[in-house]
């Protein structure tokens, strides 16, 4: 759409929140970031690898536990993670932002260390987490709830206790060493655009935080 709009070019180099920050931070290119959650976004501001202070919120997440469609191994809750006849995948940690969300919230409930020996994989990006249970690879992951309204025939999301889960954002900010500053602020605004968000809303996202009119 935007290519359209503008005629300028978008190249887009996908995977996990922490491995794009520390690709395009050690060989210092690029114009735009969007990590997966607010929490990388953080990260890359502290490490100098994007202008402070001027991210911009593009979309809302919220954490939650995702099963198959009729939830056929009864998954109910976090505790059942720790159960031996469950194959659980997240992502890896300090790479994927659901990996260090899911590390975080097991954490929190003292569940870390009895769920641990029982992930059966780490992914390598949130969209890798979604394709572990999409292909059967999963009975259970920590993953977004937009990803059961992507695939209401496949997915289900399971809500985690409030005080566990707090919800996250997709924010976009410019990189430090962009070459194109004024360009990469035009893509950002744009992303922002009632017309980019109603795309985004077609496709399950969540646009407003929550409560707002």
């Amino acid at each position: 759409m935007y290519e359209a709009k503008t005629g300028t070019k978008v190249a887009v180099t996908f995977g996990g929140s922490g491995a794009v920050l520390t690709q395009f931070s050690q060989e210092q290119y690029g114009d735009v970031y969007v990590p997966g959650s607010d929490d990388f976004m953080d990260k890359a501001e502290k490490k100098g690898a994007v202008v402070k202070g001027g991210r911009t919120i593009l979309l809302y997440l919220m954490p939650a536990l995702c099963v198959a469609k009729g939830n056929p191994k009864n998954v109910h809750d976090l505790k059942d993670l720790a159960r031996t006849d469950l194959r659980v995948v997240i992502g890896q940690p300090k790479s994927v932002c659901l990996g260090d969300i899911g590390e975080s919230i097991l954490t929190q409930a003292g569940l870390w260390e009895r769920v641990k020996p029982h992930i059966a994989s780490y992914a390598s990006s949130c969209e890798d987490t979604l394709n572990n249970l999409l292909l059967g690879e999963a009975d259970v992951i920590i993953g977004w709830d937009v990803f059961a309204r992507q695939h209401p025939d496949k997915v289900e999301a399971i809500p985690l206790p409030k005080e566990l889960a707090r919800t996250r954002n997709i924010p976009a900010s410019v990189i430090t060493w962009s070459k194109q500053p004024e360009q990469a602020r035009a893509f950002i605004q744009f992303l922002a655009s009632p017309e980019s968000k109603d795309v985004f809303s077609r496709h399950g996202y969540t646009v407003k935080p929550e409560g707002a009119a």
